[in-house]
Formats: C-alpha cells, structure tokens, sequence
C-alpha cells in the first residue's frame, strides 16, 4: 500500500514586534494559502484576496468582521506577490506603525521559505 501525501501543510512562526510577541500560521492549500496573524488564539477577521486579469489590484473580500479589516490589504498584498488566492485572519492590534512591521514579516518568511505557502511552479 502507497501513501499518500497531505494535500494541507502547515507552517508556524512568531517574532516580537514592537513589544508584542506575534504568531504566524500559514497553511498551504492546494492552488491558494491561508495566513492566521495573532497574539491571542482567537480567529479575528478572515478575508480573502485573488489576482484578476482586470485589474492590477487584486479582488479581495472581508468573509468574517469588520469591512475595515487590515487583512484585506495584506491578503491584496500577498495575492498580487504570489499570483494566488490568499486568505488572511488576524486578531493583533494593528496600528500604522506596526502593519508594516507585520508586512515585512511575513513578507520575508515568504522570501526565504515561498515553499511553506504555495508551490512556486
């Protein structure tokens, strides 16, 4: 009997920004990733991004809480780097501050490990 690969993979860091220790979940899906950004274990907001050809901003929704959700713009951001769909949720404290800091985070775990999030091909 052969077995079978995990279709989902599963990818966990964390770092401390601005005081605050931050968590970072990714799990890889199959055409698309999902991103979880917190500091406490609760669900947050989840929204959704996805490249079109008719724009050069990817589409994005907010599925779960408020419309004014910072996880838009970063799922918009991850979907138009990778060319994929992205989902984001989160339940830090963003601020202006430290939004880019979260960004630039995932952003270079994304660099060195683009594997644990989608399949480059």
């Amino acid at each position: 009997m052969s077995m079978i690969e995990p279709q989902l993979k599963y990818h966990v860091f964390s770092d401390k920004i601005m005081d605050t220790v931050v968590n970072f979940q990714v799990l890889k899906l199959k055409d698309s990733f999902y991103v979880w950004i917190g500091s406490s274990n609760k669900l947050g907001n989840v929204t959704v991004a996805m490249p079109t050809k008719f724009s050069s901003v990817p589409s994005g929704s907010v599925l779960l809480g408020p419309s004014d959700s910072h996880c838009l713009t970063i799922a918009q951001r991850l979907a138009k780097k990778t060319g994929r769909q992205v989902f984001v949720s989160g339940t830090v404290d963003y601020n202006q501050l430290m939004l880019p800091l979260i960004e630039k985070r995932i952003g270079q775990e994304l660099q060195n490990f683009p594997e644990k999030f989608y399949d480059p091909s």
